[in-house]
């Protein structure tokens, strides 16, 4: 009996020890991040003013490697973002309405007081030239709404007399199904889980408006207590704790990783597809907690210097 005893308990201890280690591969790694200007590709860049939530793998049992930007998630519960408007511009036109049969092309966006000018180019048949000035709302899912303020269509067709034939922008852009940006009405939806280049981002947009010739967004409430206290003091880092993280050739258990702005007197210059050529231009600083400090030059800092070797 004590034999059979002894089996069943080696067979459970053999079923539970991968089912053990794959619960704590699934942890979420927390994440806070301060004034990082982060470059999403495509011409687009996102500034984190703050930032706090989790890094969670983009499947399930998926561990975040920041090799691959497609491998991990941000959930997002607190965040303050900008974008300038050549990002903005970037990405509708890099991004957004990238596709050949685009409805929209040729987009300029521009900050004019607290709304949004948009120039560019409608496929309807023909190329019509149009002008859109909008001011932006969140709507009660979590997305971006601009609403128009003002249409022209070949610089002379005012948005009254689309009103006044009953004609809506909805009518006249046609988006593919899928598509991050949908058109209601006049009213153009962006969904910023979807419309940004990986790594994706997921969380509630609560506010947005224009200052400084810049959109700023709000996700979850405003700015909470530090969720994790980085090793050192910083205004300018990302700070990684808990869970499991995959940098190269490391695999960090129990994640406890800074990255630091080398120099701090401006955002910290970041890309998460380029991290490596960062990584190998800066040094590393190991805590008593067995942690990990990376300080990093900018990212346009290492590009001068590559630049300059030529």
């Amino acid at each position: 009996m004590d034999k059979k005893l002894s089996y069943v308990r080696a067979l459970l201890a053999v079923l539970l020890i991968p089912s053990l280690s794959f619960a704590a591969r699934s942890e979420p790694v927390h994440v806070r991040m301060e004034n990082v200007n982060f470059h999403v590709g495509d011409g687009v860049e996102l500034r984190v003013l703050h930032l706090t939530g989790r890094l969670v793998g983009a499947a399930p049992g998926k561990i975040p490697t920041f090799d691959d930007v497609n491998s991990y998630v941000i959930e997002i519960d607190s965040a303050r973002v900008s974008m300038t408007m050549t990002s903005l511009t970037n990405l509708m036109n890099n991004v957004l309405f990238v596709r050949a049969d685009a409805p929209i092309k040729n987009v300029t966006v521009e900050a004019e007081g607290t709304e949004l000018k948009q120039t560019g180019t409608l496929r309807k048949g023909v190329s019509i030239p149009f002008t859109m000035r909008a001011s932006p709302e969140v709507t009660s899912d979590g997305k971006l709404r601009l609403h128009p303020t003002s249409i022209k269509a070949a610089g002379f067709i005012p948005k009254g007399l689309f009103d006044f034939f009953g004609v809506h922008l909805g009518s006249l852009l046609k988006v593919r199904a899928g598509s991050p940006m949908q058109v209601i009405g006049d009213d153009l939806i962006l969904d910023p889980a979807q419309a940004l280049p990986p790594p994706r981002i997921r969380g509630k947009l609560t506010k947005a408006w224009i200052a400084d010739g810049m959109l700023f967004e709000q996700f979850g409430g405003d700015k909470p207590p530090p969720s994790i206290t980085p090793p050192v003091a910083s205004h300018n880092f990302m700070y990684y704790r808990g869970g499991t993280l995959r940098f190269g050739k490391l695999t960090m258990t129990d994640a406890d990783l800074m990255l630091v702005d080398e120099h701090p007197t401006d955002l910290f210059d970041f890309s998460p597809a380029h991290y490596k050529d960062q990584l190998v231009a800066g040094y590393s600083k190991s805590t008593r907690d067995g942690g990990l400090v990376t300080y990093m030059p900018d990212l346009s800092e290492v590009s001068a210097r590559r630049t300059a070797r030529k």
